[in-house]
């Protein structure tokens, strides 16, 4: 499918926007080719045909595709990565701070679906790319949240199920990948429409639930999201009413 960006409407730019713009739309369409064939079927011909160019042209920006792939990765995780830094550093309790964890995965995947068929697509081909992460912050941020784990655990904050967050992790993780990117297909005659706003608050209250449940957050400690709200609420002053008078 064509990718639609200034490079086709004709507007007029100057080389430095021109050139900025180009790399924009190659990378958004090497993203669907990725996301829908793989690293290895994926052609640079095709993702140079989507955005108008000549297969030479994607060399001036990419040196091949390889590097092209992981542009598209680094691109693709950016604004995940940029959520789960700030949820992980957030000045609040560890269990909110990895309940903040999982809202942010679930609606940047959601809103980002090709996201979960990069994911696929990864894992399938895992030859290709060895022992490489899947986006660049992978590793840094596997440290920190198991940190995190360690801490909670340690100070009794919550009692997890095992002994290691890579459990809840891959449950949570792969429930979404699963849900945004196989569901569907796998239930095409679906009586809902599973990105629906209703039902990605559904899955993200699953999601939720299962991280509490694996991890061992006490019922009593309010959910990410609810902690704020639940205090304002105490702090309501309650509605004065006048005082009935006394009838003989």
């Amino acid at each position: 499918m064509p990718v639609q960006t200034e490079l086709t409407t004709g507007t007029a730019l100057g080389p430095r926007d021109k050139a900025r713009r180009t790399r924009a739309a190659i990378l958004a369409a090497a993203e669907q080719q990725f996301a829908q064939r793989g690293f290895v079927a994926t052609r640079l011909e095709d993702v140079a045909a989507a955005v108008h160019l000549k297969r030479a042209a994607l060399f001036y920006h990419f040196r091949d595709k390889q590097s092209l792939y992981d542009a598209v990765v680094a691109d693709a995780f950016g604004s995940l990565a940029a959520r789960l830094q700030e949820a992980f550093s957030a000045p609040k309790p560890i269990a909110a701070r990895l309940e903040q964890a999982v809202e942010a995965w679930v609606d940047t995947v959601v809103a980002r679906p090709s996201l979960a068929r990069l994911i696929l697509r990864h894992a399938a081909e895992a030859e290709e790319h060895a022992a490489q992460g899947m986006f660049p912050s992978v590793t840094r941020f596997v440290g920190v949240a198991w940190s995190l784990f360690e801490q909670g655990r340690g100070s009794g904050e919550f009692t997890p199920v095992h002994e290691d967050p890579f459990h809840a992790a891959s449950a949570v993780i792969g429930a979404t990948v699963f849900y945004v990117a196989a569901l569907a297909p796998l239930l095409p005659s679906a009586p809902i429409d599973l990105l629906a706003p209703e039902q990605v608050a559904a899955h993200k209250r699953e999601a939720l639930r299962t991280a509490r449940l694996l991890l061992g957050i006490p019922a009593d400690v309010p959910a990410a999201g609810q902690a704020s709200g639940r205090r304002r609420a105490r702090k309501r002053p309650k509605a004065t009413r006048k005082p009935r008078r006394k009838t003989r």
